[in-house]
């Protein structure tokens, strides 16, 4: 099983949003896989799981390829109005024939504005 996220880092402004991705490429234990999302921020001792998609197998599609048992599965978490604490490293971790592996991470930056009063 393969694990990708995507974008690998992404800086954006509070208030803006994002979608991270997760794709999962199996080829021995096609079907269903819980699907899960931690963040690790600066400064946090714990990754705490803060969303999860359960046994879904419907954003899945094989191979088109004849007698090919590849199954690519993508699943997405967008996070809508961004603050400065929602910055850290984002990972899917994925549960799937008894063993759990984690993808790479997307690190997402929010950087604040900053404004000028002049007198």
């Amino acid at each position: 099983m393969i694990i990708l996220q995507q974008p690998v880092s992404e800086s954006i402004q509070p208030g803006d949003s994002v979608t991270l991705n997760c794709t999962v490429h199996t080829e021995t234990c096609v079907g269903e896989h819980s699907v899960y999302w931690f963040r690790h921020g600066s400064g946090e001792s714990h990754q705490g799981i803060i969303y999860t998609h359960g046994d879904r197998s419907d954003q899945c599609e094989k191979s088109p390829e004849a007698g090919s048992t590849t199954q690519s599965c993508v699943y997405n978490l967008p996070k809508r109005n961004l603050s400065l604490s929602d910055a850290g490293t984002y990972y899917c971790a994925v549960a799937s024939c008894g063993e759990i592996l984690f993808g790479n991470g997307t690190k997402l930056g929010v950087e604040g504005r900053l404004h000028f009063l002049m007198y």
